[in-house]
């Protein structure tokens, strides 16, 4: 019984399931399938996306008291999970241990509806008594709608929406590990309605403290120590620790004006040494990049995934700032199937920081289950599940708006960035034209101002003496290439700074700091 509490694997007679979901494993004269050497691989007819995990994630088992969620149910009496039962789907039938146990076994996506929500389903002897938690109910007060549309009463007081009863029974309660069961239910019609994408059981949702989370452990969960792994660079430097873990070996692959660019992929992997492992990732951010702020069109797009399909490379798609753009541009887990027979090539991460709270650290990942299942077994061993609080708010906010208002919001703040854009670019130009350049972004939050112009190579140099002792600051482009390698360019942040006076007087002081480095560089 002790062994079962802290965690260890149940006895051996009861299988758990590994992330492969009880595929077959053995060596492959190949390796993982890439012909790197001394992988492990699931044995599948077809495509399976399983030959993309790492050799950890393919043996990591779940623990012994997550594993059994998927048993707990109606008709079910439990003395076993630390854990609540709620939300998992157990068919009337299933009245015995299943050969194999797992974390987390979707239901036909159709199916999530009638999931048990009830939180005193079982008698789970680990989960704390809700009767001792002080909180009887949450009430929220909205903000008027930034379109300036109405929401009250019609009283200038402001809409109220409230958390109570057995929705915040279930999100003070230990949760699965995936996601509140209507929240993922929530995401995946969005997902479907946005990207086309059809409802089946080839891919699931899977919840996060923020998309940096998901991703994290996402990268975990497909490479190996010392792995290789594409990314577009300039790259999000939130990205880089989780890899620098990993002892990965970062391969840059330069973007342009227009985003992504498959000449550079192609070039790199078709001049890729023989013998060498090849990467089996590509991390991407195509839409307002941070910090470049390029925007992959469709036909970039494309191209780009008939690189990864001749290389066998998974796309990382992590598009926080998707929503962010004035006009939608189809994403990679959209066109993937324009390329390949199948889904399951590209794993999707979206994030609610940029549109409902940066504070709430609510992420979540879309791909193909094979993966976001072994992303799973990892958040069940690091924190359990998301907080269950931050889930129901964004819940309750997304049933009072619904899939459309919630694209109603979307296009509002992508509305006030665009705008707020335009204001701090026409400054821009005011102070740095001959001195510097930079690519209007279509979405996003950030400037990437090109020092070239001025004859300036090293923009660390800039910012750390002459922008400093100004007194300006902006982010200087070595901070986002895994080599460190010196750049001319400055990313510059327009979502919050004061457009009336700051923004005048730092361009200012940007000028004049730029012009003091080309006198100390005796290029003026």
């Amino acid at each position: 019984m002790g062994d079962i509490e802290i965690g260890s694997a149940l006895p051996a007679k009861t299988n758990l399931v590994l992330a492969t979901n009880g595929a077959e494993i053995k060596k492959h004269p190949n390796g993982n399938g890439n012909g790197d050497g001394n992988g492990v691989e699931a044995v599948n007819k077809g495509y399976n996306a399983r030959e993309f995990l790492s050799d950890r994630a393919k043996i990591t088992q779940i623990d012994g008291i997550r594993g059994l969620m998927a048993v707990e149910g109606p008709g079910i009496v439990s003395f076993s999970s630390s854990c609540s039962a709620v939300s998992v789907l157990i068919r009337p039938s299933i009245a015995h241990f299943p050969p194999t146990l797992c974390l987390h076994q979707p239901a036909p996506l159709e199916e999530l509806e009638t999931q048990s929500t009830d939180p005193h389903a079982t008698s789970a002897a680990g989960r704390p008594n809700p009767t001792t938690f002080p909180f009887s109910s949450i009430t929220l007060n909205l903000k008027s709608p930034l379109d300036g549309s109405s929401n009250g009463d019609g009283n200038g007081q402001a809409e109220s929406i409230t958390i109570d009863t057995e929705d915040l029974d279930i999100a003070l309660q230990y949760s699965p590990s995936p996601g509140l069961a209507k929240l993922v239910k929530w995401a995946v019609d969005l997902q479907s309605h946005v990207h086309n994408k059809k409802k089946d059981e080839s891919w699931t949702v899977s919840f996060g403290s923020g998309s940096q989370d998901m991703m994290a452990k996402a990268f975990h969960t497909l490479l190996n120590p010392g792995d290789p792994v594409l990314l577009e660079t300039p790259v999000y430097s939130g990205v880089l620790p989780p890899l620098r873990l990993l002892g990965a070996e970062m391969i840059e692959v330069d973007v342009d004006e227009k985003g992504g660019s498959a000449k550079n992929l192609e070039k790199i992997l078709s001049e890729w040494p023989e013998g060498k492992k090849r990467p089996r990732v590509l991390y991407t951010s195509p839409v307002g990049n941070n910090p470049s702020g390029c925007s992959a069109p469709r036909e970039r797009k494309l191209e780009i995934l008939e690189v990864c399909k001749k290389y066998n490379v998974l796309i990382f798609e992590d598009d926080p700032y998707y929503y962010l753009a004035t006009e939608l541009i189809p994403s990679y887990f959209e066109l993937e199937t324009e390329v390949y027979p199948e889904a399951g090539h590209v794993v999707r991460f979206d994030s609610f920081s940029k549109l409902l709270s940066a504070g709430l650290r609510l992420g979540f990942a879309t791909g193909p289950k094979e993966i976001t299942q072994a992303i799973d077994v990892l958040t069940a061993g690091a924190n359990l599940h998301t907080s269950g609080v931050s889930q129901a708010v964004a819940l309750r906010l997304m049933q009072h708006w619904g899939v459309d208002g919630f694209l109603a919001h979307g296009r509002s703040v992508a509305k006030l960035y665009a705008e707020r854009r335009a204001e701090f670019e026409k400054v821009a130009h005011k102070y740095l034209d001959g001195l510097a350049t930079s690519v209007s972004p279509v979405a996003g939050m950030f400037l990437w101002v090109d020092l070239s112009p001025s004859g300036i190579k090293d923009s660390y140099e800039l910012i750390r003496h002459e922008a400093l002792a100004k007194g300006v600051l902006g982010v200087p482009g070595m901070a986002f290439y895994p080599s460190g390698r010196k750049s001319p360019h400055v990313r510059l942040s327009f979502s919050i700074v004061d457009l009336e006076q700051d923004t005048e007087l730092g361009f200012q002081r940007l000028a004049e700091a730029i012009k003091d480095k080309q006198k100390a560089l005796g290029l003026a």
